[in-house]
């Protein structure tokens, strides 16, 4: 259903814990039309972020005015891009040598596209300011990143923001009616669950984020969940084609008989039809969408007696969640760095960090925002905290990212799943073959034969477990 479809990038706990292993995840030719190179009395910075329409809401309408209010002299403009197009904007503007005062808020695993672009790092070397930038009371795992890109970079070029990870949502209703007590533990019982749902109401029940099927293809949201199913079962996604791969697409392949019937436009930012009866499970979507369907003046409405929220099932070998985020960092060449510097200080402190958790269910990466948090948040923190102790995993972050993401999707998800091409071993392990040969033959034409051959090594690109 298209009007179950809200936009949002990829896009990641809640409590410090995963804060703490936040810090592993970081290891052009044209000018975009919202630049802003103006000189006034005033200082107008430009803030770049990717964010759902009530995450850009809430940035404009909470932080910014209260950034303004108490920074006289300097206002700030929440420029919101599209998911993936951040680097090509921020690329684009450091090459017209007219950036400007900005500030890039962005996901994590793109941030390599900055340090090995063609011109060289292209974020601004914070580290002689980092220490005052960042509140005392940040977790002490901020302070090893920081140690972290001095050995990996050379220097301080960005700093941890916020924090996800997925979660998974159910309508406690529909499964009480199929006589279900609590939410699936692994993907057996999911599946048995779906088969009872749809005996007592005739309904395929699951949700999933199938909307990269969709032209333009290569969406990210389909290739994470299918990352995080992947390590679930022990595979290595980026190698795509071990036993682990091919066992958690057969498991795929029997859940999909039973997969809602808007799956095919899931995307981050689904879940109203979880709202409406649509579908009764939706399968992983980030934290903020709790306060979306609880929220009394949206419509949704529903209450911790009938929406459910845990960390969702495990694969055959473990129940390890995908880890996502954004960092903040400012551009080489920007101007008004003093001003700049105050704004990033200002999202890192307590107030504004205490805010968009308790608004949006993000985290928080300082300490002081976690005192005395509301009790009617405790069921999204509760399965944060469930998800953080199966296990936490990072995607190693390579240049070719988005093109994998491509290449899963028209050589596997869509033919096997889709498509329905058959579930037997020969087939899947065939469709994965693929997507391994394909980004071999791309990595060697694009990064050279070296990287090509790292690329064969499975060991090389492995998930980072924490």
């Amino acid at each position: 259903m298209a009007d179950d479809i809200e936009y949002k990038k990829k896009p990641w706990g809640i409590i410090a814990a995963l804060v703490v292993v936040f810090i592993l995840g970081f290891a052009g030719g044209y000018v975009p039309f919202h630049s802003t190179t103006a000189k006034t009395s005033t200082v107008h910075i430009v803030f770049y972020e990717s964010l759902a329409t009530s995450e850009a809401n809430f940035v404009n309408d909470t932080l910014i005015p209260q950034f303004d209010a108490q920074h006289p002299g300097t206002t700030v403009t929440l420029v919101n891009v599209g998911s993936g197009d951040t680097s090509k904007d921020i690329l684009a503007l450091e090459q017209s040598g007219k950036v400007g005062p900005v500030v890039v808020g962005q996901d994590n695993l793109e941030i390599g596209q900055l340090i090995y672009s063609s011109s060289g790092n292209i974020m601004m070397n914070l580290t002689n300011v980092s220490s005052k930038m960042l509140p005392t009371t940040i977790i002490p795992a901020a302070k090893s990143m920081i140690n972290y890109e001095k050995q990996v970079f050379g220097g301080v070029y960005f700093f941890p923001f916020r924090a996800n990870i997925p979660l998974v949502f159910y309508n406690k209703t529909a499964f009480s009616k199929a006589g279900i007590s609590t939410p699936p533990s692994n993907y057996t019982a999911l599946l048995s669950d779906l088969q009872k749902i749809k005996a007592n109401t005739s309904q395929n029940a699951l949700m999933i984020q199938g909307g990269s099927t969709n032209p333009p293809r290569g969406g990210s949201s389909t290739a994470t969940e299918l990352y995080q199913m992947m390590v679930q079962y022990g595979g290595n996604p980026l190698y795509a084609n071990d036993t682990g791969d091919i066992h958690a697409f057969e498991m795929l392949y029997n859940l999909s008989d039973y997969f809602a019937q808007s799956y095919k436009t899931g995307y981050w930012g689904s879940y109203h039809g979880l709202a409406v009866g649509n579908y009764s499970v939706l399968d992983y979507q980030w934290p903020y969408i709790y306060n979306q369907l609880t929220n009394t003046t949206t419509g949704y409405k529903m209450t911790n007696q009938t929406l459910g929220v845990y960390a969702g099932p495990n694969g055959s070998v473990n129940g390890n969640h995908l880890l996502g985020g954004d960092v903040l960092y400012i551009p080489k060449g920007a101007t008004d760095v003093p001003q700049l510097e105050s704004f990033i200080t200002f999202l890192l402190g307590a107030q504004a960090q205490r805010e968009y958790m308790i608004a949006m269910s993000w985290p928080a990466i300082n300490l002081a925002a976690y005192v005395d948090l509301p009790a009617a948040e405790s069921p999204v923190f509760l399965a944060e905290s469930q998800a953080i102790q199966t296990g936490i995993f990072l995607r190693n972050p390579t240049p070719w990212i988005t093109e994998w993401q491509t290449v899963l999707d028209e050589k596997a998800f869509n033919p096997l799943i889709v498509d329905h091409q058959g579930n037997t071993v020969a087939n899947i392990t065939a469709a994965l073959d693929s997507v391994h040969s394909t980004m071999y033959s791309y990595i060697k034409e694009n990064y050279g034969q070296a990287n090509a051959t790292l690329y064969n090594n499975p060991a090389n690109y492995a998930p980072i477990s924490v």
